[in-house]
C-alpha cells in the first residue's frame, strides 16, 4: 500500500512538484526532521531526494529554479524549501493520519511544472498559494 503512495509521489515529483524547507533554510529542514519518528524521516527523505523512479523536491526546486527569473531566485528558494519542509513533513505520516496526499502533490506538481514553462515570473505568487493551501490544511 505504502509502495502505491511512494510511486504517486515519485510521478508527482517527475511532473515538478516536490522540494521545499522552513525559512531557516537546511537548518529549518534539519529541526522539522528531527521532530519525526524513524519511519517518518526515512519518508520525508524519500520526498526530498526522490528514488530511482521519481525526482525528489530538490530536484524539482532546482528545475524551476532554473526557469525562473534571477532576480527571484533567492526568494524563491527560500519558500520553496520552506514548503517542501512542510510538505515533506506531513506526507510522510502515516497514511490514515496525514492530510496531504499523493493526489494532492500531483496537482501542486502540475501547477508548478505549468507555471516554471509558461510564466516563470509567476511562480513565487504560485508558491505563496500553494503554501496558503499547506498551512490551511495543517491548522
Amino acid at each position: 500500500m505504502r509502495v502505491n503512495y511512494i510511486f504517486y509521489a515519485v510521478a508527482l515529483v517527475q511532473l515538478g512538484m516536490l522540494s521545499v524547507l522552513p525559512p531557516q533554510a537546511a537548518g529549518g529542514q534539519r529541526q522539522g526532521r528531527e521532530q519525526l519518528s524513524a519511519q517518518e524521516r526515512a519518508w520525508f527523505d524519500t520526498f526530498q531526494q526522490g528514488t530511482l523512479y521519481a525526482r525528489g523536491w530538490k530536484d524539482i526546486t532546482s528545475t524551476i529554479l532554473a526557469k525562473a527569473p534571477v532576480e527571484l531566485k533567492s526568494d524563491l528558494q527560500r519558500n520553496l524549501e520552506e514548503l517542501g519542509a512542510k510538505i515533506g513533513r506531513e506526507w510522510s505520516k502515516s497514511n490514515d493520519i496525514r492530510k496531504i496526499d499523493s493526489e494532492m502533490l500531483r496537482q501542486w506538481g502540475n501547477m508548478l511544472e505549468r507555471t516554471a514553462e509558461c510564466e516563470p515570473a509567476k511562480i513565487p505568487q504560485v508558491v505563496a498559494t500553494l503554501n496558503q493551501k499547506v498551512v490551511a490544511l495543517l491548522d
